[in-house]
């Protein structure tokens, strides 16, 4: 082996065998290079709140593995009961639907799916002894209705500070109102079934409310009864069917009613909670689905409205639109498209919409996405002659348009908290100041420039910001939230708020410090103000539309309000230290392991003994599956077997072998993704078989990839298998598919 060689395949090792590991006997953190900031984070805040989750749920778990991975402006985080994992995306979530982000992505995240483990390996009785026997197909738990799964977590995360959680929010408890407004309130049957309808967090929505109404009326601490009653039931996989034989028998032991009947209570109670409930003015739209922040040029309003369409029983797809309203006709139309969602609200300026599109960038330090990773690019489209320009890709959370056109962006610290601010002016960009506040939201008005920023453990406050000196001067400073910021003027400026636990709409006179609500009832988000008339996104039982009501500015004064409260990690005892590659091999321990006697003899009289297992390791980097047989009448025992790894990411391989008959491998290189229209992805590949009873052995390289529009995809895929007597096969043969 040459010098060269030599030194490129150290490097190749060390990149793949690099994962670093920090733990402490409640959870082991898997990181790459460079994530030790993350990897921190991550444990503290699992070790402090965990006391919290082990209450909730009942289950005091141990060595919960932890993996660290960079998708870029990715939000999101996922928890994998059966092979006993937690992935956790580091990207702050901030820009959605609602005022819906967190005073600390770390906590609301991670607290939310540790809960998720907690509660679905809670196991009891029988089922405890035939987990340590069989592995995680007993956990009786998982065999639960996704608003069960989703409800707890979102009760969990909601009570972890009264600033953050969804059900603290305010849209989670407004959709329930205006559900109950429109008479259409959610049977158990819808709530469990998820239609492709709003709203599509379906699961997550009605089962936090639902869950929230039986802490109020029953108790916080009848969960856990309930979880571990459930977790003893070894039948419960048959309870997705027949929910009586175990879920609702449960609900009755624990509540002393079904799950039906306690539905039925949870409508009586918000019927009267909800009773006064009602939206400001008149809905002019009536397209449901979701709406963005509202921007406008003084003669028509744009947003992007969003939604799905149902292709066949098993598959949707999203078509986002950026849409132009007319108030003179309360008409809307289509302007554009889009082919991926935006990654912060639009802007206007001199009759040019700038928005950022979501974009895939490569080498990122995460497996789930193969090494790719989301960034935005940001288009300006002139909205009176329709020309539509990419003007840069970089991963921006938050811009605004200056007033000589040059875009202002602000965009997260790498391997810190906070943000750091960049200027864009047509030629290139230059990095004006760094922060450590996260700046989630910024507006601009001649030479006026507010920003929605905050620090750890704080929503965002609205700040303005001089350019100059880079400070951030505050204008409001609240414990709740404030977003959708637009500037009227330079000393006016309209934001959303949730002061009293619901979304309205405010203004700001800066220079004289006053606050005016703009609307008292329902739900408001975002603005446009045309005429003396006040348009804004409202909600009812289908999602957002436009409604309009009288703009009469009433002056409002802040509650009383108590500072958030946040943690204390020098509270927390522990033991840290720091692992290796070992850590990761631990968890490639099989997570099914199920003795299997068959018989294939009409008599009976050829019985076969084996075992199925399967596994993977925590970091999704390898998975395998066997199943291994005695056959009393054969000299060798029947294997099948499967195993599939991204060691090697960006390379997948794949091998399988089925005794007698089959040995496939095969290496995918996935060298192209994007989110753009046009070319979507791209896979060169490379298939080995021999199968037929070995006799048959064949090579197939190929190439897989697709085009992707609004309302059209198009895949293909194409390989040229041959084969060769020279190498045992036993058959010359060249092929093209």
């Amino acid at each position: 082996m040459s010098v060269g060689t030599s030194i490129l395949l150290s490097l190749c090792l060390s990149s793949w065998f690099n994962w670093k590991t920090v733990k402490s006997d409640n959870f082991t953190i898997m990181y790459k290079p460079g994530y030790t900031w993350e990897a921190h984070q991550s444990l503290q805040t699992l070790e402090y709140y965990r006391a919290s989750v082990v209450d909730l749920t009942g289950n005091d778990t141990r060595s919960v593995p932890i993996v660290i991975e960079d998708v870029g402006t990715m939000s999101n985080a996922y928890a994998d009961p059966f092979l006993y994992n937690i992935h956790f995306f580091t990207y702050p979530h901030t820009f959605g639907n609602a005022l819906e982000g967190s005073e600390s992505w770390y906590r609301s995240a991670l607290v939310h799916e540790y809960i998720h483990i907690a509660h679905l390996t809670k196991t009891a009785g029988l089922s405890k002894i035939l987990t340590g026997i069989i592995g995680a197909p007993c956990q009786s738990n998982m065999y639960s209705p996704g608003w069960v799964i989703e409800g707890i977590t979102v009760y969990g995360e909601s009570n972890l500070s009264p600033y953050e959680g969804r059900l603290n929010d305010g849209y989670f408890d407004n959709y329930i109102a205006a559900r109950i407004r429109d008479n259409t309130f959610p049977s158990i049957v819808e709530a469990t079934n998820t239609p492709v309808a709003v709203p599509l967090d379906g699961i997550y929505l009605y089962g936090g409310e639902f869950f929230d109404f039986l802490a109020e009326k029953y108790g916080e601490d009848r969960f856990k009864k309930f979880f571990n009653l459930y977790g003893s039931f070894f039948w419960s996989p048959l309870c997705t069917l027949v929910p009586s034989l175990g879920f609702d028998t449960a609900a009755w032991k624990v509540y002393g009613k079904s799950f039906p009947s306690l539905f039925k209570e949870w409508k009586a109670y918000e019927e009267m909670r909800c009773a006064d409930w009602h939206t400001e003015g008149s809905q002019v739209t009536k397209k449901g689905w979701y709406i963005s922040p509202l921007v406008s040029n003084g003669d028509r309003i744009y947003y992007t409205r969003s939604k799905l369409v149902k292709l066949d029983a098993f598959s949707t797809r999203s078509i986002i639109q950026i849409m132009a309203f007319d108030p003179r006709s309360d008409k809307e139309s289509v302007i554009a498209h889009l082919t991926s969602s935006l990654s912060a609200p639009m802007k206007m300026h001199d009759n040019n919409l700038y928005y950022a599109q979501l974009e895939f960038k490569r080498g990122m330090a995460n497996i789930s996405l193969v090494g790719f990773g989301v960034t935005s690019t940001l288009h300006r489209k002139n909205v009176l002659t329709g020309d539509d320009d990419a003007l840069f890709t970089d991963d921006i959370r938050a811009f605004c348009v200056l007033a000589d056109g040059s875009i202002l962006y602000a965009k997260d610290r790498v391997h810190s908290f906070g943000s750091e601010l960049w200027l864009f002016d047509g030629e290139g960009h230059e990095r004006l100041i760094a922060t450590d506040q996260l700046i989630v939201e910024m507006d601009a008005f001649g030479e006026r420039i507010v920003l929605a920023a905050g620090k750890e453990y704080e929503n965002p406050d609205i700040f303005m910001l001089d350019l100059f000196t880079g400070d951030l001067i505050p204008l409001i400073s609240t414990p709740w939230r404030e977003g959708y910021l637009h500037l009227i003027d330079e000393n006016r400026l309209l934001f959303t708020a949730n002061f009293d636990g619901d979304h309205m709409l405010y203004e700001l006179n800066i220079s004289e410090h006053r606050i005016f609500q703009l609307t008292k009832n329902g739900f408001a988000q975002s603005r446009a103000i045309r005429e003396n008339t006040l348009y804004y996104i409202g909600l009812n039982g289908n999602g957002n539309d436009i409604y309009k009501t009288e703009y009469a500015p009433r002056e409002y004064e802040l509650a009383d309000w108590q500072p958030s409260p946040k943690p204390d990690f020098s509270l927390v005892e522990k033991e840290t230290r720091t692992g290796g590659y070992a850590d990761i091999l631990k968890t490639l321990f099989p997570a099914v392991r199920v003795p299997v006697v068959f018989t294939e003899h009409d008599e009976h009289t050829r019985w076969y003994f084996g075992a199925l297992v399967a596994g993977g390791d925590a970091t999704a980097e390898n998975h395998y599956y066997a199943f291994v047989a005695h056959d009393p009448e054969e000299e060798y025992p029947v294997v099948d077997m499967m195993v599939e790894s991204q060691f090697f990411s960006p390379i997948r391989a794949s091998f399988s072998y089925t005794s007698g008959d089959l040995v496939y491998a095969g290496i995918y290189y996935q060298f192209l993704a994007r989110l753009a229209p046009g070319i979507r992805h791209a896979t060169l590949y490379t298939d080995v078989y021999s199968f037929d009873n070995f006799r048959r052995k064949e090579i197939s390289p190929g190439l897989s990839f697709s085009f992707n529009y609004p309302f059209t995809t198009v895949a293909f895929n194409t390989w040229f298998p041959f084969e060769r007597e020279s190498w045992q096969s036993s058959i010359d043969r060249n092929a093209q598919f």
